[in-house]
């Protein structure tokens, strides 16, 4: 059976996902959220804005950036089951939990499915940090063309990151040299965004591969040839460690 290395990085994602559900911390609130959303084929920069309500969900508005286009998304924020749903007219649906300072959740799209992940713009106008590239599959019984996927950061002002890609996003942290650490269960993204070469990704111990990332610019990254992704990610398996950055 040919090894998946997406469908592992979803495996360890779905298995603290009993942990996120466990500790059940309260939802986000009015603010700009901004992150990155990533798919099989695509890498999108996500902004969102929440607004007030007297009661009830409150209203949400925003767009996604991706392949030289911009889409309108619409939708509201149900602080009372810490959900935040937004829908666009051309077939944009995006679920997702919803954190005090944080969004974390899965979409479906034209072109297939993946994950995405917000910060909450601090009220100092420190920025939020985007950084899009791909991760590559280089282990053992990987013959060229070697696996390519579609890979992003979110970056928080305080130091906190989230590793995203198309059915997985993995809490981390990015220091002041951008030295950047994800970890989910066993598994591990550790390297520097200003690197070329040199940032590696495994499980348990072993080196599957590489990944490389720039700040982004927007639009689609190429999704590489024979990703092995042969089904699509649920909303489980993009939901990462929770109730860490609160």
């Amino acid at each position: 059976m040919r090894f998946r290395p997406i469908a592992v990085l979803r495996s360890l994602a779905v298995a603290a996902l009993a942990l996120a559900c466990a500790k059940n911390p309260p939802a986000g609130g009015p603010g700009t959220y901004r992150g990155v959303l990533v798919g099989v084929t695509e890498i999108g920069i996500v902004e969102v804005t929440v607004g007030e309500a007297p009661s009830g969900p409150l209203p949400a508005s925003g767009t996604i950036e991706t392949g030289g286009t911009v889409v309108i998304l619409s939708g509201t924020l149900d602080r009372a089951h810490a959900s935040l749903s937004l829908s666009s007219t051309n077939g944009y649906q995006l679920a997702a939990d919803s954190r005090p300072t944080y969004v974390i959740g899965s979409y479906q799209g034209p072109q297939g499915s993946g994950s995405f992940a917000l910060f909450l713009e601090p009220a100092d106008g420190r920025p939020v940090r985007l950084f899009c590239g791909n991760l590559v599959y280089t282990s053992g019984t990987a013959t060229p063309p070697l696996p390519t996927y579609p890979f992003a950061v979110t970056a928080a002002p305080l130091g906190y990151a989230i590793c995203v890609g198309p059915g997985f996003t993995w809490f981390g942290s990015l220091d002041a040299s951008d030295t950047l650490s994800c970890q989910s269960g066993s598994g591990l993204f550790y390297g520097n965004t200003n690197a070329d070469g040199g940032n590696h990704w495994g499980t348990g111990g072993d080196n599957y591969g590489t990944w490389t990332v720039a700040p982004c610019g927007g639009g689609a990254v190429d999704g590489g040839v024979d990703s092995g992704i042969d089904d699509a990610p649920d909303a489980a398996a993009s939901v990462g460690v929770d109730g860490e950055m609160d």
